[in-house]
């Protein structure tokens, strides 16, 4: 009797370490869709806030961000853009989505953004296909926002998300990819959003004409846009 219940207490202790394990080897799990530090440094260098904005043609996520940094940019610059709508095969399909063409700052916000595949996920941007999109995003991002690559490297292709299950959130969709992030740099130092600010489900019974003639009168717009203001010099 003494021995079954050492090999039960055993069976039990090896399922327990099984479980807890990875945690105790890499305990930080990266959240997702809300801001969180990765840097003391301002990168900006100047009496100036640094907004990026990195995405995909057709992601919901990125398409629903697009809404939020719209109603805030707004009010610190000129915005070109076009209208699109989300991959209509993925989750949230056709998700209305502002499309940065450029920025025009009129005052301390500098904003950059970049389109990393197309709406389909199944090539780049401008159309070429890739054989691995994660390593073809991070080259991207290495090339257009050095500063900012190391955290895009740790964050996102290396630490573990948030209910991921032990893998990072490049792996987690299909194909692999780079998803949308948002870091904003200056004073008060560096801070990244992987995912979005607020869940594109608030946008599935809006057309866009709508959306832009009434951003300003939605509440859940208003509220990502409180969100960004808490991050702002």
């Amino acid at each position: 009797m003494k021995i079954k219940n050492v090999i039960i207490l055993s069976a039990v202790t090896f399922f327990i370490l099984l479980l807890i394990l990875p945690y105790l080897l890499q305990p930080f799990e990266v959240p997702l869709n809300t801001f969180f530090k990765v840097s003391n440094i301002d990168y900006t260098e100047g009496n100036f806030t640094c907004i990026v904005f990195v995405s995909w043609y057709g992601c919901p996520y990125g398409a629903a961000d697009s809404w939020i940094l719209y109603a805030f940019l707004s009010h610190y610059g000129k915005i070109s853009f076009n209208i699109s709508y989300s991959d209509p095969n993925d989750i949230y399909p056709n998700t209305p989505a502002i499309i940065f063409l450029n920025f025009t700052p009129k005052a301390f916000i500098h904003f950059k953004f970049l389109y990393l595949y197309n709406r389909y996920l199944n090539a780049t941007a401008n159309g070429t296909i890739v054989n691995n999109f994660v390593n073809y995003g991070l080259e991207i991002i290495k090339t257009e926002f050095p500063q900012f690559y190391p955290y895009v490297k740790e964050y996102i292709t290396e630490k573990w998300a948030s209910g991921s299950f032990f893998q990072p959130i490049a792996y987690m969709g299909n194909p692999s990819h780079i998803p949308t992030f948002i870091i904003i740099s200056d004073q008060k130092g560096t801070y990244m959003l992987i995912g979005h600010i607020v869940s594109p489900s608030y946008f599935s019974e809006y057309n866009a004409t709508y959306l832009l003639k009434n951003y300003n009168n939605l509440s859940f717009i208003q509220e990502g846009v409180s969100i960004l203001d808490e991050y702002i010099n």
